[in-house]
């Protein structure tokens, strides 16, 4: 003697394999909300949303692999095996992300220090600059000279002046800078002394 539910059971499976809407509706009524518990606990730091798109995708699964399944308990089987490896990814995906914008926001922290840091050095330079220009000429033209690289065997060559005057000037020069210049100017001087 079979049972009802077994009857119930075949039938909605035959059903279910032959494309009805109203057996996979049943069907999609049967686990969907139990199946959305389920990955909202997996997902439990994700959106709500990503797990309902989980279990839909998961039922479209289903409703494509419907000739494969020969029961309820297999087709439930399925469903949550499912729901867990699609959860799993999106898990897998998350980590990825998070990765990614821990090293953005590295970067981005990096980037910001260095990009403060220059204007830091902007500053600090045009303070020198400003300076310079303030300089009589003769030091002026030498204090530029060795900002921009050069040396005083360079500096004397072109200018036709003896190497110690040279550096002479560039020791006066430094003397009445350091009287106009912050302690960030001065700190960039000595880097010309």
């Amino acid at each position: 003697m079979t049972s009802r539910n077994v009857i119930d059971e075949r039938a909605l499976l035959y059903q279910f394999q032959s494309g009805e809407r109203l057996a996979f509706d049943r069907i999609f009524n049967l686990y969907h909300s139990s199946l959305l518990f389920f990955a909202n606990r997996l997902l439990l730091h994700i959106d709500m949303e990503v797990a309902k798109d989980v279990v839909l995708d998961v039922f479209l699964k289903l409703y494509d692999r419907r000739d494969n399944f020969e029961t309820l308990s297999s087709i439930k089987a399925f469903l949550y095996i499912s729901v867990k490896n699609s959860c799993f990814k999106v898990i897998e995906k998350e980590k990825v992300k998070q990765k990614r914008f821990d090293l953005y926001s590295k970067d981005f922290d990096e980037f910001e220090r260095n990009v403060l840091d220059q204007i830091l050095q902007t500053e600090v330079y045009q303070e020198l600059y400003y300076a310079i220009d303030l300089l009589p000429e003769q030091y002026r033209l030498i204090m530029q000279r060795i900002v921009n690289g050069d040396t005083a065997r360079e500096i004397s060559e072109e200018l036709g002046i003896p190497v110690s005057t040279i550096n002479t000037q560039k020791s006066r020069a430094i003397s009445l800078l350091k009287k106009s210049l912050s302690g960030a100017g001065i700190a960039l001087l000595l880097i010309y002394s």
